[in-house]
């Protein structure tokens, strides 16, 4: 029997932009939060295993929230991500709060994954087509390469990926800057470089912002962008818990955080990773800041009046196609 297809679900972020916790807002018509379709899109797109890494101080709040789901029958399990991590960060600075990062939150989910696996935001809507486009292209047994020669990921030396690509103007913000991951993508839609963008704002025709490390960031508003939806084999994680060790010993002090997007470009640019990024028509929404919540809510109004999902995700549960 193959390993199951694995979605890990990021949700321990401290949503302190929106006020509250966005992850468990509900914001569907029938009172479901973004969670709950990334898991409904999940189930259809043929994921088995469902791993949300959250704040241990809220399970209970994630436990009362999923029950549905889980009556449903879904397999769900959780990874806490914590300061203080026994194997991975032993020895945090005293007075550190700030969360590690998404680079991290992958690494607690390790436990959790013994086959591939995907990861997204539990506060961003991705679109069924997404999901089902990167199930499809790790579900491959031997996914196409840029070079256009096909080899199978276990002949590979290199760790084979996957990330879905939206336009950077589809994913702004009209209240605030948004963080993207900026994507420069050769002909044959591999990825070359991935640059997190922070604070990204639209501005004519243009879109700018700043890098980490404080660099201005000025480029097109149709920029392909990774909005952290991605597709992975176990063999990444051996080198981002290098790269994650490497980013301890450089002392990040109380404020820098390992992201994920950073990470895999330095997998790429050193050989150790090899990414496609899928293009996709879906529809893409998040919900960053308070005032962004009406204008994802009416979105998902209008799927559910067009018979795209139930009101009520779970009173009927939904039926995964079989894998193509």
């Amino acid at each position: 029997m193959p390993p199951p297809l694995t979605l890990v679900i990021l949700a321990a972020g401290r949503s302190t932009r929106f006020g509250r916790l966005k992850q468990l807002a509900p914001v569907g018509p029938g009172g479901a939060a973004l969670l709950d379709y990334a898991l409904y899109d999940g189930v259809l797109a043929g994921f088995t295993r469902f791993v949300l890494v959250i704040q241990k101080a809220l399970r209970p709040d994630f436990d009362a929230h999923l029950r549905p789901a889980i009556a449903a029958g879904l397999d769900i399990r959780f990874a806490y991500q914590q300061i203080t991590h026994p194997g991975l960060v032993d020895d945090p600075p005293p007075d550190r709060t700030r969360p590690w990062g998404t680079g991290h939150a992958v690494l607690t989910a390790g436990e959790h994954i013994d086959g591939p696996f995907a990861i997204c935001n539990a506060d961003d809507f991705y679109g069924r087509e997404a999901y089902a486009a990167l199930a499809h292209a790790m579900r491959s047994p031997r996914p196409q390469e840029a070079t256009g020669s096909q080899v199978s990921i276990t002949e590979r030396k290199v760790n084979m990926s996957f990330t879905v690509g939206y336009p950077l103007s589809a994913t702004l913000s009209d209240s605030g800057g948004v963080s993207r991951g900026i994507c420069e993508v050769d002909e044959a839609g591999t990825l070359l470089r991935l640059t997190e963008g922070l604070e990204l704002r639209r501005v004519d025709a243009h879109v700018h912002g700043r890098d980490v490390a404080g660099r201005p960031i000025d480029v097109p508003a149709d920029t392909p962008v990774c909005t952290n939806l991605w597709g992975f084999t176990p063999g990444i994680l051996p080198p981002l818990r290098d790269l994650f060790t490497q980013f301890l010993a450089t002392g990040p002090g109380l404020d820098r955080e390992f992201y994920l997007s950073e990470a895999m470009n330095e997998l790429i640019a050193t050989g150790r990773a090899r990414c496609k990024v899928l293009p996709t028509p879906a529809l893409w929404l998040g919900v960053t800041f308070p005032g962004d919540h009406a204008g994802v809510a009416e979105s998902l109004q209008k799927l559910v009046e067009s018979k795209v999902y139930p009101v009520r995700l779970w009173d009927a549960p939904p039926q995964p196609s079989p894998p193509d």
